[in-house]
């Protein structure tokens, strides 16, 4: 099957790594695939990442905005080629179905829905818009039970299922750590929580940082993503100095090499204000260490009864349960077994096969 996956960009993102444990799997599987992104972006780590495990990905534009609707008509003379059109994010996922209804197009199409929420659900008139987008895709793929329950809700009509994200499992069980000292010049003896994520919301790194300035000097935050011109790391990096803590705040920005950071952790946090399935929530559960989110949608459901969860944006609870863990080893590793019983049910070859299922009866109705 030639299957061809279409993103807005390949930058650092929930849907991007989903991306690139999925289309690996798939070329295994023995299909050929492409990823298409919109626009080249500066960060090519997720991009060697995919061509490295054999897989093609093109970009349509290195200065055109994914924004720009010319994308409709880049996007045209791709989707003729393949068998299955797969679509990631806004607004790929506008152009792409405008595409096939101007180019009266037979190819299936479907979209996943990466998450809970997003802004446009906040304008009225997009409800609409939306509905009419939607309703061109032979199916819209939830990332989670609960990203399916809210889309149901605002979407009726919509042919949508449930599919969990997936990661690797084995590559982050199996990952060989670094010393903290190697890492990021963190003494050894340091107890080190790390959070991997872009610093744009919905995240919540500030969190965070405060509840490690409530805390003795031997806690340590580790912070993964953005760069240095990041705004939202700058922010962040900012109330780090305002509060103190400066030289225990270590930002590392993107990397390529997560598994091996994650593994030389003590604690793996995401701190978001929802999520849609979260791979980082996954990934740190399967790396052998406690893992701790914000009770809010999208993690509560993929971390309750496996992790610990906190309340959003409160950075007094944050701290004690860090405090808790570093002083209560029972509990620390009560918590990290139920973590890796959870992360075990997130295989991304499961996933792989879910969508074949769909892809195969989206395929055989337009023969």
């Amino acid at each position: 099957m030639k299957i061809l996956h279409i993103i807005n960009h390949m930058g650092m993102g929930g849907a991007q790594s989903l991306l690139v444990e999925l289309a690996p799997v798939q070329k295994d599987m023995g299909h050929e695939v492409l990823v298409l992104e919109l626009q080249s972006t500066p960060d090519r780590n997720l991009v060697k990442k995919l061509k490295d495990a054999g897989v093609e990905v093109k970009s349509l534009s290195v200065s055109r905005s994914v924004r720009n609707p010319l994308n409709i008509f880049a996007i045209i003379p791709h989707i003729k080629k393949y068998d299955i059109v797969h679509t990631h994010l806004f607004p790929a996922n506008y152009w792409t179905a405008l595409a096939k209804i101007a180019c009266f197009c037979k190819t299936p199409i479907i979209t996943t829905e990466h998450s809970t929420n997003n802004k446009r659900r906040n304008i009225a008139i997009f409800k609409y818009i939306d509905a009419f987008i939607y309703n061109r895709y032979q199916k819209v793929v939830a990332c989670a039970d609960k990203a399916l329950e809210t889309f149901k809700a605002r979407y009726p009509k919509a042919k949508c299922i449930s599919i969990p994200n997936g990661v690797n499992i084995s590559k982050y069980k199996e990952a060989q750590p670094y010393l903290k000292q190697e890492l990021a010049n963190i003494p050894e003896e340091s107890f080190v929580t790390t959070m991997v994520a872009r610093f744009d919301y919905p995240k919540r790194q500030d969190t965070l940082v405060e509840a490690i300035s409530l805390l003795p000097n031997q806690f340590h935050a580790v912070l993964v993503g953005g760069t240095k011109d990041d705004a939202g790391l700058q922010r962040v990096q900012l109330i780090a100095q305002n509060l103190g803590v400066g030289n225990r705040i270590h930002f590392l920005y993107l990397r390529s090499d997560v598994p091996r950071i994650l593994k030389s952790s003590d604690v793996v946090l995401m701190s978001s204000e929802y999520e849609g399935l979260s791979l980082s929530s996954i990934e740190g559960m399967a790396c052998g260490h406690p893992f701790i989110a914000t009770n809010v949608n999208g993690l509560r459901e993929v971390v309750s009864e496996a992790g610990e969860l906190f309340e959003c944006g409160n950075a007094k609870e944050l701290a004690q349960l860090l405090s808790r863990l570093q002083s209560d080893m029972d509990f620390y590793n009560e918590v990290t077994k139920r973590c890796l019983d959870r992360a075990e049910g997130y295989d991304i070859r499961t996933v792989a096969d879910k969508y074949q299922l769909e892809y195969n009866k989206q395929v055989t109705k337009n023969r």
